[in-house]
């Protein structure tokens, strides 16, 4: 056996003939009848060998099993071939018996692995096979096999940036372990599409170019380059990668839709058409096909045609969400407020009685329509506000009637900003208290530079509204303070203007306050202060408090100012630079010695000892309470808490220190390939 697998792999067909002949002499030697299962059991998982060798697998196993039933290494391979054969319960019976002998198997737990997986039983597929890995670090079986399932969750949950790192790192480690030639043209495959899922497209360009080279993954190694030319913008070269994958495969609907996608992002409204048509001829209810038709014909202006082929779309694949947003933008464009209330309606009205989970989910699907049609609903005005507050009466999900409810005040916010937006472009004659509350309410969705330009009030504009909007005065001195009055007015108006620009909390907003703060008179100066305090700044909390004791008024200034200024932070333990002198807090070893140390709040520690952390981290839990030496966190707000040589490290920051190392792992493969 290789030293870098758990089965054998090198020359199996001689050596599967080499152990025949020896069994035909030494029909009762148990140890050629595991080496035989062994390797058949190898060919079948991991060669594309024929299902029955899974089932001589077995029967080798079981022969050994007869002379001894607590045979260890039999057991594993009979619940493996089982699992080849994908007869989960028997295998189940073989591999429980196992693991009640010895659990700390490598061979078993990826056995066990692959077994949660045919079950889609991802997560504990993972653990199998992490612990796999942990078992035989240097087996290039375990890496390959967790690689793919984690690419497999990311898949599964449409995120997870975390995963595809962790996957990529597997894959690219199970490829360093040299593994036999014909697994490697598939891991190549795994490591481009792992690439293009994580947005890295001209690596996974690279891998695809290097298994177009061998001959029997040339042709879906053409499909994938067609794949990420589009993901790049490259439509045309897209298309010719297509072409060439369709002179092998010439009626695969999928890729045909592909190309129509590509033809229509480069406005080819014929050729997109025709490449539909051609999908649909051979798979009526291809699904990209049935979407780009009908984007092809809202572009080409037939909007009611294209409406009847989203619908037709989503009366077979209701969870195709391109075509339902498309559909929903279609009525909103052709004014159809009819159709969007009452798809609203529709969709809150039954939410509540619809399960949840699944592979479709239906909760979670008509959630993403309840977003589609709201954020159509908003392009069409604050009058239908009204419609969207009506929705909360409908359902009892909190998190629907929050939803329903922000999006109604944005509506209205939106609405009043519209107005406001207009006085403010005109300060001189529309400023006022009441124009600087308004503004205060709208800060978040009215333009900064308005915001900003709104802050212009001169004398000349003090003197026109003492004119015009009071009575005419009778004597200078009544002329006077209605004068006064203006300019209380505006700088009420002035200092609510500076809070709404501090509510945005942006670096040109927080430069603009810092101007006014040090160059206005006192009592604008606060505003200004008070606005910077949003942003954090412990010299305007400073100011603040001043002020406020001098005013008597230290109490109410600090409820404020708990309220207004952005929670503290946790301190995020960083990288140390490698110029750095330091050693590390838990083991001692300088910076030369280990690949990197992350430094925290009270301590610096070594991807080492944190490797170490993870894999002993039953035995090493920390007490009831300790704090992370790196983050400060506590057991209540990490899942968990470990200690090593009296220094606490928690999940988080283990997490943080393993994903550096997984990422620099990674980066250092894909620069050298």
């Amino acid at each position: 056996m290789h030293q870098n697998s758990l089965l054998p792999h090198q020359q199996l067909d001689w050596n599967v003939s080499r152990l025949e002949l020896q069994l035909t002499e030494h029909a009762e030697d148990t140890a050629i009848h595991l080496d035989l299962a062994r390797a058949v059991l190898s060919r079948t998982l991991f060669h594309r060998g024929p299902e029955k060798e899974a089932a001589r697998a077995l029967s080798l196993s079981r022969k050994v099993l007869q002379g001894e039933p607590a045979h260890l290494e039999a057991l594993v391979i009979a619940g493996f071939a089982l699992v080849g054969m994908e007869r989960v319960d028997a295998a189940d019976r073989y591999l429980d018996q196992a693991e009640g002998i010895d659990g700390n198997h490598a061979l078993l737990n990826l056995a066990r692995g692959m077994l949660a997986r045919m079950r889609l039983d991802l997560g504990p597929a993972i653990r199998h096979f992490e612990i796999a890995c942990r078992q035989a670090p240097e087996a290039w079986e375990t890496h390959l096999e967790l690689g793919r399932t984690l690419m497999l969750l990311a898949k599964k949950e449409h995120q997870g940036k975390r995963l595809l790192e962790r996957a990529q790192f597997h894959l690219v480690q199970a490829l360093k372990l040299e593994p036999p030639a014909d697994q490697s043209a598939p891991m190549l495959r795994d490591l481009g599409i792992s690439c293009m899922m994580s947005g890295r497209h001209r690596q996974a360009e690279k891998f695809f170019i290097r298994l177009r080279e061998q001959p029997e993954m040339a042709s879906i190694a053409r499909y994938h380059l067609g794949s990420v030319a589009y993901a790049l913008g490259k439509y045309n070269n897209a298309i010719q990668h297509y072409r060439q994958y369709l002179r092998e495969h010439p009626d695969d609907p999928a890729v045909l839709g592909r190309m129509a996608m590509a033809w229509f992002q480069m406005g080819d409204w014929n050729r997109a058409r025709e490449a539909c048509h051609q999908a649909l001829v051979v798979e009526p209810e291809n699904v990209t096909a049935k979407h780009v038709l009908g984007c092809t014909l809202l572009e080409e202006g037939e909007p009611n045609e294209a409406i009847r082929v989203f619908k037709d779309t989503l009366k077979d694949n209701p969870g195709h969400m391109p075509s339902f947003v498309e559909l929903a933008r279609a009525r909103q464009r052709g004014g159809d407020s009819k159709w969007l209330v009452q798809a609203l309606n529709k969709e809150v009205g039954r939410f509540d009685r619809l399960p949840h989970g699944g592979s479709m989910d239906p909760q979670r699907l008509t959630r993403q329509r309840i977003s589609v049609i709201l954020q159509e609903l908003s392009g069409m005005g604050a009058a239908f506000a009204g419609v969207v507050l009506q929705g909360i009466a409908h359902t009892q999900d909190e998190a629907l009637r929050f939803q329903l409810w922000e999006v109604a005040c944005r509506m209205a916010r939106v609405a009043a900003a519209e107005e406001t937006c207009m006085a403010l472009r005109e300060p001189g004659r529309h400023y006022g208290p009441q124009l600087g509350r308004m503004s205060l309410a709208a800060a978040d969705v009215l333009p900064e530079p308005v915001l900003a330009g709104g802050l212009r009030v001169d004398e000349e504009d003090l003197k026109r509204g003492a004119v015009d909007r009071h009575p005419p005065a009778g004597d200078v001195t009544a002329h006077r303070m209605n004068l006064e009055r203006e300019r209380a007015n505006a700088r009420a108006y002035q200092a609510l203007l500076l809070v709404s620009i501090g509510v945005r909390r942006s670096p040109a907003g927080k430069a603009l306050l810092r101007q006014w703060a040090e160059a206005a008179d006192p009592e604008l100066a606060t505003a200004a202060w008070a606005a910077l305090a949003m942003y954090g700044e412990p010299e305007a909390t400073k100011r603040l408090t001043e002020r406020a004791m001098q005013q008597g008024a230290s109490r109410a200034v600090d409820i404020l100012l708990k309220r207004v200024m952005p929670p503290v932070a946790k301190a995020e333990p960083r990288r140390v630079s490698d110029v750095e002198q330091t050693r590390c807090t838990t083991c001692g070893r300088e910076a030369g010695e280990v690949t990197h140390m992350m430094a925290g709040a009270h301590a610096v520690v070594c991807d080492r000892c944190v490797i170490k952390v993870r894999q002993h981290r039953e035995s090493m839990l920390a007490p009831d309470d300790a704090r992370c030496k790196l983050c400060d966190r506590s057991h209540f707000e990490v899942p968990g808490l470990y200690r090593h040589n009296n220094v606490d490290i928690c999940s988080k920051c283990m997490k943080l220190s393993l994903g550096l190392l997984e990422r620099e792992e990674v980066d250092r493969f894909l620069a050298t390939w």
